[in-house]
């Protein structure tokens, strides 16, 4: 009897234990030894609002909103291009980029940057633009320029020439440049090519005798200029200009100890050199090529003995 009381209490209090862990989750169920609970959900409301907007205003609201933003992004002073910013050193002012880029006053929706690039590229001091845009209106270019190698003068007006050959517009000046004075030849213009060959021979001379700054160029005889004795020596159009260097060299130093004073010395065709005499070594006649009195003209290797001279 006394076991069969506990074993009621023992239920009974199992059952209050379920009975409160159900109202905790809020789970309801019939008070009975095999009770099922189940979850108490509350009801949804089902209720639809039937006074919402008809499709049709609702589209024709968004038709005015997006051609309002439309008008505005195009009309708006705040999206209109108005300075272009060169980032680096430049020989270019803005305003200048901006003109030839075609940007001033532009709305920067309608900005096509590959078309901007290449009107900038083709100026002749330009190799390479990189332009990119960014809201309200801003636009950044990056330049790679040309770089001038010498002077090209024509008279009064000079131009710059490329290390490439192409023929820049002079800005200012071109500090400790060589100077190539063309006189009457071909007159060059900004974006022309200079031929490569005496491009190339203006690099040789710049490296083999840095001192001489000043040449001179004509379409009959290339290149000449003044040597350390002050006699003017015809280089030809750019081909094997070491050489000739050298046998300019020992040809001058050879008259020089001789005290012969030529007018000119050829070595255009450094197989054949020569040069042409004026009678006297006299300094002060040197400085004025009216005064040289051309005595005689020959090929060096004519005379006798001159050819096998050390060096030549």
């Amino acid at each position: 009897m006394k076991r069969h009381n506990q074993g009621r209490r023992k239920k009974g209090s199992a059952r209050r234990r379920r009975s409160w862990l159900g109202r905790a989750l809020g789970l309801r169920g019939p008070k009975t030894r095999t009770s099922h609970y189940e979850i108490a959900v509350p009801a949804l409301r089902r209720d639809v609002d039937r006074r919402s907007l008809p499709p049709r205003l609702i589209n024709a609201l968004v038709l005015v909103v997006a051609g309002w933003l439309l008008y505005w992004f195009s009309s708006a002073d705040l999206f209109y291009i108005t300075g272009l910013q060169i980032k680096g050193e430049s020989i270019f002012s803005e305003a200048e980029l901006m003109t030839v880029a075609g940007l001033d006053g532009v709305n920067i929706f309608w900005v096509d940057t590959r078309t901007v690039e290449r009107a900038i590229e083709a100026l002749p001091e330009v190799e390479a633009a990189r332009v990119r845009c960014r809201l309200p209106a801003e636009c950044v270019v990056r330049l790679v320029e040309k770089q001038a190698l010498f002077v090209w003068r024509q008279g009064d007006a000079d131009v710059w020439i490329a290390a490439e050959g192409t023929v820049l517009p002079a800005r200012g000046e071109l500090p400790n440049a060589i100077v190539m004075d063309a006189g009457a030849s071909t007159a060059l213009r900004p974006g022309d090519q200079l031929d490569p060959a005496l491009v190339a021979a203006v690099r040789d001379l710049e490296r083999l005798q840095p001192e001489v700054r000043l040449y001179q160029f004509t379409d009959q005889y290339g290149l000449s200029f003044r040597n350390a004795y002050g006699w003017l020596v015809r280089l030809g159009h750019g081909q094997k200009t070491e050489t000739k260097l050298n046998l300019m060299r020992a040809l001058s130093d050879y008259l020089a100890s001789r005290g012969i004073a030529p007018t000119f010395i050829d070595v255009r065709f450094p197989e054949a050199p020569y040069y042409v005499e004026q009678s006297g070594f006299i300094d002060s006649e040197l400085s004025d090529p009216n005064a040289a009195r051309i005595s005689q003209a020959f090929p060096l290797f004519a005379r006798p003995g001159v050819g096998r001279m050390e060096g030549i």
